[in-house]
């Protein structure tokens, strides 16, 4: 293949990063797999592109007449990742924006210093762009299978826990995305996890049932009895049962917000009715939060109530595949019945399942989740004058 062939390939494919289309279709989602990589870990690939036009170079045979000119864009694509690799910054001041407006200006100095997150928290910057595929914590140990309902691979759990934390401490359940035909619990959200875990929380991502399994109201189900397993293990783990925390990806943040919205409702508890399945918080990353069918309840749009948790909505505003109108438009309906905060933050230039890698996001999107974490904990502490 020769130089300019190579260099137009990777022209046309940063170029897609940088101006995706916002519309779902199959395109967009074609869109958004082509790209991710790309707009996530651009420096990983910038690497890739170096390497990859130096091996043209070096062999004669390629060289013509079109090599000034190859070499000319080749220089523009370089530039390109590099800005993609910039722009990655805008995500820690949405975050912040965000914050201020549901939560006031000075919702930092209203915390309780016991719920306060470590100060400093961990910086995005370097290691977002040097460990991009970090999926270890120093002192965390991830407990791989472990069953809390039967049914096989489907009602597996991993647990993420750097051991020997204090009684009373947080927990956070993490359900996975994949439109509830793929997915598992190993794949999305490890950066947030691990850095909760290496913070003293107890956390746990969990399987649920996909496909047939996972129709309508099956997976909502099985996320409950995630939360209820939980709360049964409350007391060996350390846990308080009532800062239990749901987080989800993609479908997952479909059931993270539905779980959160039907805490009781025996309808979603076949079996285990009497199992309490409140949570303290929510949080949905890049959910699909739309209707599964022709039940109502089946929207999250639909099952906010006075009572329900305080939740955080954060979308891509160039996600492909789910772009964020139906996100925007959930947020604004639970605000409207909740009593409790709803935040939504919708980040710049950022694609769908943008905490695939450790990235640079993905690390601002960990410590805006977890300040979120401690606010609303601080806030429960408060309201029920512990």
């Amino acid at each position: 293949m020769g130089l300019l062939t190579t260099v137009t390939i990777w022209a046309v494919f940063v170029a897609t990063t940088l101006w995706f289309p916002f519309r779902r279709t199959r395109l967009g989602f074609a869109v958004y797999v082509l790209t991710l990589a790309c707009n996530e870990i651009p420096l990983v690939l910038l690497a890739v592109f170096v390497a990859s036009v130096a091996a043209t170079l070096t062999d004669a045979t390629q060289r013509d007449g079109a090599t000034t000119p190859a070499l000319v864009l080749a220089v523009l694509v370089a530039a390109a990742l590099v800005w993609i690799q910039v722009r990655a910054r805008s995500a820690g001041p949405a975050f912040a924006a965000a914050l201020t407006a549901g939560l006031g200006s000075d919702w930092r100095a209203r915390l309780r210093p016991e719920f306060r997150v470590p100060d400093p928290l961990p910086s995005p910057w370097p290691r977002g762009i040097l460990l991009p595929f970090q999926r270890h914590a120093s002192g965390v140990t991830r407990t791989r299978n472990v069953a809390y309902a039967d049914g096989g691979r489907a009602h597996l759990l991993d647990i993420y826990d750097r051991g020997g934390g204090a009684p009373g401490r947080p927990a956070l359940i993490h359900l996975h995305g994949g439109g509830f035909t793929s997915g598992g619990k190993s794949r999305e959200s490890v950066t947030l996890l691990n850095q909760l875990a290496a913070h003293g929380w107890f956390c746990v991502s969990a399987n649920y049932g996909l496909r047939g399994q996972g129709v309508f109201p099956r997976s909502l189900i099985d996320a409950k009895r995630v939360i209820a397993w939980v709360g049964a293990h409350a007391q060996a783990y350390g846990i308080d049962p009532e800062q239990i925390f749901l987080a989800g990806t993609s479908a997952g943040g479909h059931l993270a917000l539905s779980a959160a919205l039907t805490a009781g409702d025996p309808r979603f508890q076949p079996g285990f009715e009497q199992a309490d399945t409140s949570v303290a918080g929510a949080v949905s990353l890049y959910g699909y939060l739309g209707a599964l069918g022709a039940d109502r309840a089946s929207s999250p749009a639909h099952l906010a109530t006075p009572d329900a948790p305080p939740i955080l909505i954060v979308q891509g505003a160039k996600d492909s595949a789910l772009p964020p109108g139906v996100a925007r438009a959930v947020a604004d309906a639970v605000r409207e019945r909740s009593a409790a905060a709803v935040i939504y933050a919708e980040l710049p230039d950022t694609q769908h399942s943008f905490d695939l890698f450790a990235s640079v996001r993905a690390r601002a999107a960990a410590n805006a989740i977890e300040e979120f974490l401690g606010w609303v904990r601080s806030h429960r502490a408060a309201a029920s004058g512990r």
